[in-house]
């Protein structure tokens, strides 16, 4: 804005500010769990530090270093992370993340922090030691260039948006698992399965692989399953996709193909200290059946825990109960399957 029409706004009585500028600091809170929530760290840890920097309340401050926290988390900067959870910390000592907001691994690295943040304020003071005056301050730096006009657009920078990271996970399978038939069809059968799951997330959508391949008894089974996910919440997960599971047996008949497809919920929750626990239901739509030919339903669910190996380590190990009972409609042929799965990967 020149000086003729800055002087004539003045007269006029025209704001020379934006929205954003007099956006309060409270507003730019609100605006940062909205991103949050949408899964933009990079605006809502920007949006955050802003707000951080203004008048706030003291349960607008706590709010706001809950959620820089957690962001830095998911930004890859533990430092960060941890530098605002100290301050958090020592604002409310007695503040406890919601379990329900806020997935495990986030809670375990707040955790820590209040653990090395008591100890800390648990020990003697320091005998102070007298220090040597410091050196004369260098020369001043040259000015710097004029700061660029902020973006009022609500939209994170574009070198903000290129550094959204694809969030990925992979690992073995041992499974044990138990066939049983009735109304016809294949004998009963048992036997352990290896397998690989693998899984990628950028942003609220996701995609999950999973095979299993092995011998019970009298029967071969090959297993596989691929899913689109979606993560409305960070400790809930949605699915829909197809199910694949087939039966090779030396009895002549042929390969025997039980197909599906899967929709389902998981949801997770903190258990004891690294224990994370979870649990899945699902509904199968579309069950088909090849020898003999027939359609049917299909549901099942699992539930299990995961143990992270120490914070901040990728390793996870896990165990788990699955089952699923499919019935072939028109027929009184239906086929239950249980298996005990134990995995192991990073994430």
């Amino acid at each position: 804005m020149n000086a003729r029409a800055l002087a004539l706004a003045l007269l006029l009585g025209v704001p020379t500010t934006s929205p954003a500028q007099n956006e309060s600091a409270h507003e730019i809170v609100s605006r940062a769990i909205r991103a949050y929530v949408d899964l933009d760290f990079d605006l809502a840890a920007t949006l955050l530090r802003r707000a951080l920097s203004k008048e706030l309340s003291d349960s607008d401050r706590v709010q706001a270093l809950t959620y820089l926290g957690a962001a830095e988390h998911y930004r890859a900067r533990p430092d960060s992370a941890r530098a605002a959870f100290r301050r958090l910390r020592l604002l409310a000592p007695g503040f406890q993340l919601d379990t329900l907001v806020f997935p495990p691994e986030v809670t375990d690295a707040f955790a820590a922090v209040q653990l090395a943040v008591s100890d800390t304020l648990s020990q003697p003071p320091a005998v102070a030691v007298a220090v040597p005056p410091p050196p004369p301050p260098p020369p001043p730096a040259p000015s710097a260039p004029p700061a660029a006009k902020p973006d009022t657009s609500g939209r994170p920078p574009l070198r903000a948006r290129a550094q959204r990271r694809i969030m990925a996970a992979g690992g073995g399978i041992v499974a044990s698992i138990r066939a049983h038939s009735e109304g016809g069809g294949l004998p009963s059968a048992s036997g352990t399965v290896l397998g690989l799951a693998a899984s990628a997330r950028l942003g609220r959508f996701g995609l999950g692989f999973q095979y299993l391949e092995g011998s019970l008894d009298s029967r071969d089974l090959v297993e596989g399953a691929a899913a689109l996910q979606f993560v409305p919440t960070p400790w809930l997960t949605l699915h829909a996709g197809p199910h694949v599971r087939r039966y090779e047996t030396s009895f002549g008949s042929g390969a025997e193909r039980w197909a599906w497809w899967q929709v389902g919920a998981r949801a997770e929750a903190p258990m004891v200290g690294r224990v994370h626990g979870h649990a899945m239901l699902w509904q199968g739509l579309g069950l088909s059946v090849n020898v003999p030919p027939g359609s049917g339903t299909a549901r099942g669910g699992e539930i299990g825990a995961t143990i992270v190996m120490s914070e901040g380590s990728p390793f996870r190990f896990g165990i788990a109960y699955r089952f699923d009972h499919a019935s072939v409609q028109g027929a009184s042929r239906s086929e239950t399957v249980n298996a005990v799965i134990v995995t192991a990967g990073v994430r």
